[in-house]
């Protein structure tokens, strides 16, 4: 492969110092790995579900029923580790660990050649050891055991060879393979996170669409409409109601406007150049196809509704829409003047719309049959596979996440409660999106305290430090103008802005219930370029001095033994040696398994809500999943229906070890609480008795 031909000096210290450090903590005490290092309960749903698979039993975690709740790239990664499972419980966890390890020296050396190919050496270094050695991306990507660190892998291995065709394509004809090879590209990315399919199909674009304005307009276009539509029926509805009523008709609205708004934009001439005419023009031509658009999409929209076709909800969202998408996109336009090229030739693109689509249609229906058809096409086969195997098309883990997100006061995390979160900007857990730069703004909210003192003004310190960055952001960029249009051009940013925006609210617009904080690799990458680009622009009067340019080396070196050495002292403080028992009962490494191996008789089939851990390491039971996110579609309806608990004891299942409190709440809605009996408690918890007839 190319990206292996040659290895920069610096490339190979950091993968050695990565790979090293990981070697000290794949080689500690087994007691570390499920305490100190994979402690999500999640990523066990991945190494079970693996280990049952080179078992014979096929995809499931139980060895009952079968299951997808999961992402299929990263299971085909787990399937060989966990053949290994068989005979030593934690040698998977050490080889996964290494695994991983090697992720992050690809995806630490994919950033430095982006950014040195595209910005500085300097800023290069410190933005691989950044995210090699940042202590958040470690524990949020690295320590998990879930599929983030080959997601954050294929983010960057998209836009690296992205960033290569962008210079490819300017220099010599486009050919077939180049386009086959983006699309494979896209597909790794697609399947690493399912979620990541928005931003493989915006690269689409980006591609298809080169050497227009269209390329960089529309990516955000779809963005701004997205957000249109779907805050204007949450603002006309209140939060709380558009989760539980009308998220799926806002969404289905969102694609229909979506439809009209761009083939409008476009056949408007609001995809030329932005300097091709006046400020006014540019202002009535988007005005015209906002208007228009609007105006047929809610027309037909509110028939298809009188035919029971649509779902209904308030008629004025789609005026706020249009005041909304009208602002947005006329702001985006004015930006697009603001950062083009004063001194490019106009006549070469001001071609009218129809003349350009019937120029270009040839070429573009070919190259997008070409990408979409490698893209759409493996989709489809993946969910007609899911279809057949497992009677659902899509991972159920989503579609039960969903269901939560429409019920009210669940015992597991809502949906987005507010704008903060409905936008991924929020700075606690789950909805903060964009860390680390979300850190940062914590950080300038406590330097600000003493001009604006409180108990209760975190919030509006921490909005009004990432209102003064953003805005400090974009004056240095108009002020390099030139190399920033260069820079997010050249690094596909535009492109990667567009998919991030649209895979936050793929969430937090469906009522979907359950976000976790490492769904968005995609943000961290695109923060660790982006604030390599401001970061270039800041330093670069340092460039043009070679004094000056050496010191900046030299830093940034400093800089990232500094992080190294940290983030090694942190895995040298975690990963103890010789510190527990050399050979441990593995069953004695969760509290929890003794427990329940001292009350349970030998095959006993345990339903719990949760459950990963805990069915990885028991000996000679079973774990089934209560929650539905690893069990299998059936189970998922059974528990809608109220009959899980039936569902559960015809399967086998003979016990249940929950909070009766728990399940006394939405999703359960006391559905199970007729069937138990105690027996035990332990931690909070009862170990209950599933009866084969309900009680009352």
């Amino acid at each position: 492969m190319n990206f292996i031909k040659r290895f920069f000096p610096f490339e190979a210290l950091l993968v050695t110092t990565i790979l090293g450090i990981h070697l000290y903590a794949a080689f500690s005490d087994a007691y570390n790995f499920p305490n100190a290092w994979f402690m999500r309960d999640d990523a066990y749903y991945y190494f079970k579900v693996a280990q049952n698979i080179t078992q014979g039993l096929g995809s499931t975690f139980d060895g009952i029923n079968l299951t997808n709740g999961y992402h299929p790239l990263w299971m085909v990664i787990c399937i060989p580790i966990f053949a290994l499972a068989r005979f030593d419980l934690i040698l998977p966890l050490r080889i996964l660990l290494m695994v991983m390890a090697g992720l992050n020296a690809a995806t630490a050396v994919l950033i430095y050649r982006i950014i040195k190919n595209n910005l500085s050496h300097p800023v290069a270094i410190a933005a691989a050891s950044f995210w090699a050695f940042n202590s958040y991306i470690q524990f949020i990507v690295y320590e998990t055991g879930l599929e983030t660190p080959l997601a954050a892998f294929a983010v960057a291995l998209f836009i690296y060879k992205t960033s290569q065709f962008e210079k490819e394509w300017r220099a010599k004809p486009v050919t077939p393979r180049q386009i086959v090879a983006l699309a494979i590209s896209a597909t790794i990315l697609m399947f690493s996170r399912l979620d990541l399919v928005f931003l493989a199909v915006i690269g689409g674009l980006w591609i298809v669409f080169r050497g227009k304005l269209i390329r960089s307009l529309l990516p955000l276009d779809v963005l701004i409409i997205f957000v249109s539509m779907t805050s204007s029926v949450a603002l006309r509805t209140g939060m709380e109601q558009y989760n539980t009523t009308y998220a799926a008709s806002a969404v289905e609205a969102m694609a229909l406007v979506l439809v009209f708004k761009i083939i409008s934009l476009y056949f408007f001439g609001a995809y030329q150049h932005p300097r091709a005419g006046s400020a006014l023009n540019t202002i009535r031509q988007t005005a015209l196809a906002i208007t228009i658009s609007s105006a047929l999409a809610t027309g037909l929209y509110l028939l298809l509704v009188q035919l029971g076709i649509g779902k209904g909800f308030p008629r004025s969202a789609f005026l706020i829409d249009w005041g909304i998408s009208l602002f947005l996109i006329l702001a985006l336009r004015l930006a697009a003047h603001w950062f083009s090229d004063p001194k490019i030739k106009i006549d070469l693109q001001t071609t009218p719309p129809l003349v350009e689509f019937q120029t270009n249609w040839k070429k573009w229906l070919t190259e997008g049959i070409t990408y979409y058809g490698i893209l759409g096409g493996t989709l489809a086969l993946y969910m007609l596979y899911n279809k057949i195997a497992f009677g659902t098309s899509s991972p159920v883990s989503g579609q039960i996440k969903r269901w939560w997100g429409t019920l009210i006061h669940t015992v597991y995390e809502s949906p987005a409660a507010d704008w903060s979160e409905f936008f991924g900007i929020s700075f606690q857990w789950a909805y903060n999106a964009w860390q680390p730069a979300s850190k940062m703004f914590l950080w300038m909210a406590k330097l600000i305290y003493p001009l604006y003192p409180g108990p209760t003004t975190k919030d509006e310190r921490y909005y009004i430090s990432m209102f003064v960055f953003i805005l400090f952001a974009l004056v240095v960029l108009f002020i390099n103008a030139r190399r920033a249009r260069r820079a997010f051009t050249n690094m596909a940013l535009i492109p990667l802005a567009a998919g991030c925006g649209i895979q936050i609210l793929s969430y937090t617009t469906t009522a979907y219930g359950g976000v976790k904080e490492w769904y968005w690799a995609s943000e961290m990458i695109f923060a660790t370029l982006a604030g390599s680009v401001l970061l270039d622009m800041i330093l670069r009067p340092l460039q043009h001095k070679k004094p000056a340019r050496l010191t900046l080396e030299f830093a940034s070196i400093a800089l990232s033994i500094f992080l190294a050495f940290q983030f090694g002292s942190m895995v040298v403080a975690t990963m103890r040696y010789n510190y527990f028992p050399a050979d441990p009962n593995y069953r004695e490494i969760l509290p929890i398994l003794p427990y329940l191996e001292k009350n349970t008789p030998p095959g006993t089939v345990i339903g719990m809500t949760g459950g990963g851990n805990a069915g990885y390491y028991i000996h000679d039971r079973t774990i089934v999943n209560m929650d539905g996110l690893i069990n299998s579609n059936d189970y998922f309806h059974a528990l809608q229906n109220g009959e899980a608990a039936t569902y559960l004891r015809q399967r086998g299942v003979d016990v249940i070890f929950a909070s009766p409190g728990l399940l006394a709440l939405p999703p359960y809605n006391g559905q199970f609480t007729p069937y138990l009996e105690n027996y035990s408690e332990y931690g909070g918890k009862k170990l209950m008795y599933l009866l084969e007839e309900p009680k009352y």
